[in-house]
């Protein structure tokens, strides 16, 4: 017959454990042949004992001798609660020990479970082990559906933080609380250790108030508004170009695309766009351009643009002035010969470029002529979602304003042997460029004088400009688009 020795009744007692509830919770002594005695702690499954843990003191700060059945099965105390239908709406309460977990209990919260074996002396973290391999056979009964909000309310010590971290892991920490204990009455220094010591302390409504204070583990990247730090500033430009006016602003922190059936001027058009940008704001650019020499093509480009003249009818001191312009406001990202132009080798310069140059622009001119080193198995369309990533997380945390021009897929003549004009999902690779840019644009040669830049893609319209198109001339001498037609 089970039954509970004075002596343990009375050190339950003392601890504030009611000796009726141990009672009922099938806590009994046994003894031994030399006369000794331990208080059981049963382990039931199904109502039937499957494990015991023996105790041979149970006097506060004695943990005596310690000791389960060689046979039983490692499993959790107190585990029959988790098949009760009736809790399934309360949350559930995981000790460290047993003591503490009938301390919950007699405080209202019926529904705990102890840990068999306590707490590991090093977090185990994410790595496979069989130290908590007890949460296998209850994973049925642990469900979301079932158990929403779990309160770990393990020791306030180092290893009991390794329990909290193991446990947490392996549950979920999004549906993880932690407690925290109050400080002690006589050392308002020092907390307690656990629910039972705030029982003695406080009584059955300290360990309520203490359940019931618990708070969520923090899960990275959940937060409450009041919690986020306000953005970082994301300055806006207009790219002074009036017939954009509407449509497109540069924001820094924004990742562009721009587009065009080749030599349809999407070059032209990106050349004008950051010169009136770093005219009109004073800001630095860098350009990665694969099809354009610096010493060549970008120095007769923006000779041109910043004299408004053709460098063949400018004199040696306005282009000796437009070179100073040039040295102040522009960086140039050029490979060598035995450079594979990666993304991550491009990126690599452009961080250099903004740190060692302020630039505040930045443009990859064009993303066809990169080195397009793709993972093992991985498909072009998964690479490119990859490389637009990057491109934008650049983009943010440098707070510049990342411009991408890229070529179209083989587009088709019509029948009069005219290409159509095309748009973001037609670049090369991918439906990417359209889906995650900020700001989309094309530029379309419709006749031999007259062009037309449209903007397709704009994910803040309040803030930086609509969709919409003009057809606009090109002044080649001056490499300006100019006003709408």
């Amino acid at each position: 017959m089970e039954t509970l020795q004075q002596d343990h009744a009375e050190a339950l007692e003392a601890r504030g454990i009611d000796p009726e509830l141990a009672v009922k919770l099938r806590l009994h002594t046994v003894f031994g042949n030399a006369g000794g005695s331990a208080c059981v702690f049963p382990y039931l499954r199904d109502g039937q004992i499957v494990n015991r843990k023996f105790r041979t003191s149970l006097t506060q700060g004695d943990k005596g001798k310690i000791w389960q059945d060689k046979a039983g099965v490692k499993c959790v105390y107190n585990e029959d609660v988790l098949k009760d239908d009736s809790l399934v709406d309360q949350p559930l309460i995981i000790t460290e020990g047993e003591i503490d977990a009938i301390t919950a209990i007699q405080a209202g919260f019926p529904r705990t479970i102890s840990v068999p074996d306590g707490a590991p002396a090093q977090a185990i973290g994410e790595a496979e082990t069989t130290k908590y391999g007890y949460l296998d056979a209850i994973k049925p009964l642990l469900t979301t559906e079932r158990v929403k909000e779990i309160i770990l309310a393990v020791d306030g010590d180092a290893t009991g933080a390794n329990l909290l971290h193991d446990l947490s892991i392996r549950l979920g920490r999004h549906r993880c609380k932690f407690v925290t204990y109050p400080r002690k009455i006589d050392d308002k220094d020092t907390r307690y250790k656990d629910l039972n010591e705030v029982l003695q302390a406080y009584g059955s409504k300290g360990v309520v108030e203490t359940v019931n204070r618990a708070q969520f583990i923090r899960v990275e990247g959940i937060y409450r508004m009041s919690e986020l730090p306000p953005p970082p500033e994301a300055p806006i430009y207009g790219v002074g170009m009036p017939f954009l006016d509407k449509h497109y602003k540069a924001r820094l922190g924004d990742f562009s695309v721009v587009t065009g059936i080749p030599s349809h001027g999407k070059s032209s058009f990106v050349n004008d766009l950051v010169c009136r940008l770093v005219e009109a704001h004073g800001l630095t650019a860098a350009f990665a351009s694969f099809e354009q020499m610096p010493t060549r093509d970008h120095r007769r480009n923006l000779r041109t643009w910043f004299m408004r003249k053709p460098t063949t009818q400018a004199s040696d001191l306005e282009q000796l002035q437009a070179d100073r312009w040039i040295d102040k406001h522009f960086s140039f990202i050029v490979p060598g010969e035995d450079d594979d132009v990666t993304v991550d080798w491009v990126l690599d310069r452009c961080e250099a470029a903004v740190v060692q140059h302020d630039a505040k622009i930045v443009v990859i001119d064009p993303w066809n002529e990169m080195d397009h080193l793709r993972l093992q198995s991985e498909s072009i369309t998964e690479y490119t979602g990859r490389a637009i990533k990057a491109f934008k997380r650049f983009a943010k945390k440098f707070m510049v304003h990342l411009i991408v021009v890229a070529h179209p897929s083989k587009q088709q003549k019509d029948g009069n042997g005219v290409y159509a004009m095309p748009n973001l999902y037609d670049i090369s690779d991918s439906a990417h460029w359209y889906n995650k840019a900020d700001l989309g644009t094309v530029v379309y040669k419709a006749t031999d004088t007259s062009s037309i830049i449209r903007v397709i893609k704009s994910r803040y319209h309040d803030e930086i400009g609509t969709p919409g198109e003009a057809t606009v001339q090109f002044n080649f001498a001056q490499r300006r688009f100019e006003g709408a037609i």
